[in-house]
Parts: C-alpha cells; sequence; structure tokens
C-alpha cells in the first residue's frame, strides 16, 4: 500500500477546492464576525470598554441576544480578537510607513516610530484596550505574539540600520511613546498631536545618536498619517 493509499476520507476531502456554497458560509461568518467587532468598537468610543456586553452588542447589531455566541465564546472572546486585530493593523501601519516612504534605514525607523504615536492617536480606545489602559485588561500573555510582531518590526529596522543592540533601543523608545500617549490618556500632559510626535522625534534623536553614532544627523519630522488628537 503506498502512502497515498493511506490516506484516509478526511485527507481527500480537505485536499478538493472549496464549494462555493463553503465559501459563502466562511464569507458570511467573516462578516457576522467583523459587525461584532465593529459594534464592540463603537460602544467603547462612546460609553467605554465596561460598557461592551453579549447583550448591549446584540442590540447595536438588532439581533438576537444570541447571535454574538455563533461567533464568539463570550464578551473576553470578543476583546481578544480586537486586541489581535489592533496588533496587526499597528505592525501593518509601521511596516508601511517604513517601506513607502522612507529613503535610508534610519529614516524608517523614525517613520515606524511616528506611526506608532499616530495608530495610539487616532484609535484611542482600541490602543488603550491593547495596553490595559481602558479599565478592562485582556491578559498580555494571550496576544503575546501578537504585540512581540509589533517591537520586532523596529528591531529588524535598528538591525538594518546597524544596530549592535536593537532589543534594548526598541524597549527605550517603546517606553517613551507609550509613556507619551499613557500621559496622554490620564489628562497629564497639555500638548497636542504635534506636541507629542515633537517630543517623540527628541527621543529618537537622542536613541539613534547612541545606537548609530556615524548616522546621528536629526532628520525632518515626518508628517504623520494623522494629526487629530483624541481625548479617550
Amino acid at each position: 500500500m503506498t502512502h497515498d493509499d493511506q490516506k484516509g476520507p478526511e485527507s481527500t476531502e480537505s485536499a478538493k477546492p472549496p464549494t462555493p456554497a463553503r465559501l459563502r458560509r466562511e464569507r458570511e461568518r467573516a462578516e457576522a464576525r467583523e459587525s461584532i467587532l465593529s459594534a464592540a468598537r463603537d460602544v467603547a468610543r462612546r460609553d467605554g470598554w465596561d460598557a461592551v456586553t453579549m447583550r448591549r452588542l446584540a442590540d447595536e447589531i438588532e439581533y438576537s441576544a444570541n447571535f454574538a455566541y455563533r461567533y464568539f465564546t463570550g464578551r473576553d472572546d470578543i476583546l481578544l480578537a480586537l486586541v489581535r486585530e489592533g496588533f496587526a493593523r499597528l505592525r501593518e501601519a509601521m511596516t508601511t510607513a517604513a517601506e513607502g516612504q522612507a529613503d535610508t534605514a534610519v529614516e524608517a525607523v523614525r517613520r515606524a516610530s511616528h506611526a506608532y504615536l499616530d495608530f495610539a492617536l487616532a484609535e484611542p480606545d482600541v490602543y488603550q484596550l491593547m495596553y490595559g489602559l481602558g479599565g478592562v485588561r485582556v491578559p498580555a500573555t494571550d496576544a503575546w505574539d501578537e504585540g512581540q510582531a509589533v517591537g520586532d518590526v523596529l528591531t529588524g529596522l535598528l538591525a538594518a540600520a546597524g544596530d549592535s543592540e536593537p532589543e534594548r533601543h526598541v524597549l527605550r523608545l517603546w517606553a517613551t511613546a507609550h509613556g507619551l500617549i499613557a500621559l496622554l490618556v490620564v489628562g497629564r500632559v497639555g500638548v497636542d498631536a504635534d506636541g507629542l510626535h515633537a517630543l517623540l522625534e527628541d527621543a529618537l534623536t537622542d536613541c539613534l545618536t547612541r545606537a548609530l553614532p556615524a548616522a546621528h544627523t536629526p532628520g525632518p519630522s515626518p508628517e504623520p498619517t494623522q494629526r487629530t488628537p483624541q481625548t479617550p
């Protein structure tokens, strides 16, 4: 008996291309999940994360109270999905900023760092949930890989620029950017989005001067994709 002969019916079935009916079901499932996640973001934006409950979401999307349970095991499952999605979009924003506009490796570091700050300013509610600033915490270990992937963007960019200790400098830059956002959330800084970007640029210049002495000349502060400050 050959190896192929030993394959059971399940293996044969999984190897078949998906049927139109299956593709339709998968598309409808993805759309339903997104409608629930979108409703959760809307509720949190208006009333905070504590207001996000399964019953409230059912009211928002005008379905029965059990509708959301077809796609999520409960409220915590929805919050975790939002955190993972948030990290994925943050990573994509940083990668796009670094690859699409930067002329040098050092400029790529600057643009990716400012893109991080832009994301937090544009989506404060999601950012707060991602990092436990909104009063509702999702265990960091549950989305550890997704969060680590965000740091890996800067680590890779710094290494490409010649940094011999990229992990150390990423930690420093992240602490600065996250600290500025946290201070903004609790109302401890009286600056707008441009002011926060200027403070981050100062930290970038200082960090890059230490990490990359041969490329320490400060560059112009890049134009971020979002400049509208939002009060969480």
